[in-house]
């Protein structure tokens, strides 16, 4: 029998942490694009057997971060440019509508407060140079304007299209010159919604990452590889 409004969350498998601790080296840039993850080396270094990591290469193949050819093993995923500009190109539309429908939910009240608390954070990070925090900030106080939006679906799909965008990040890791820029563009972004300007705020955000999928386009373009680099975020 169940029993209603219950739920009682599960502890994080092991094969989940594996697969959280193979990310986060992969968008810190410890395991470039294209290198290959040696089982014997990962297990004996994590300190677990070959079944959770092999579970952990799984999800990380599902997500798009590795991908895994039989008989030859797993390597971290490259991307095509064509990946990278559909990627952004949907991101932009979906994010720059849910702007819209959270302008008038963001003017005033608790949701005001967190929206200024937020671009604050962007703002310090941007004013002491510090490069991956603020892309973190910059990650906050988008999402934070999604969730006011009020649309359980779009939050949804936003949501999905960040954690591809996320694989985008070694692109953009150590590349110099969108940070200004950057801050700018929050900053007019902030300014329309407190103007209660839905529609300039919405194109203002689809301008934004529009701007940031060129720069990471660039950025392949100029790379040895050329023809496919991984993905990865910066907004």
């Amino acid at each position: 029998m169940r029993i209603p409004g219950v739920q009682i969350e599960k502890p994080k498998s092991l094969s989940k942490m594996v697969s959280e601790q193979i990310k986060d080296a992969i968008l810190s840039g410890i395991f470039q694009p294209g290198d290959k993850l040696v089982e014997t080396t990962l297990t004996e270094s994590m300190g677990v057997s070959r079944t959770p990591l092999r579970e952990a290469f799984r999800e990380l193949a599902a997500e798009g971060y590795i991908t895994v050819v039989p008989h030859k093993g797993a390597h971290v995923s490259l991307v095509s440019e064509d990946e990278v500009l559909d990627i952004y190109a949907i991101t932009s539309v979906l994010e720059g509508l849910a702007t819209r429908l959270a302008t008038p939910n963001l003017r005033e009240g608790r949701a005001n407060e967190r929206l200024h608390a937020f671009f604050e954070q962007l703002k310090r990070r941007h004013e002491h140079g510090e490069v991956d925090a603020y892309w973190a900030a910059n990650r906050d106080f988008h999402r934070h304007i999604t969730s006011a939006c009020e649309n359980s679906r779009l939050q949804g799909l936003i949501g999905n299209l960040r954690q591809q965008i996320m694989k985008t990040r070694v692109v953009t890791l150590h590349a110099p010159g969108r940070l200004d820029n950057s801050m700018a563009e929050h900053e007019d972004i902030l300014q329309a919604i407190l103007d209660g300007d839905g529609r300039g705020a919405e194109h203002l955000v689809i301008r934004h990452l529009e701007i940031q999928g060129k720069f990471v386009l660039d950025l392949i373009k100029k790379s040895p590889e050329n023809a496919s680099i991984p993905v990865a975020e910066r907004d």
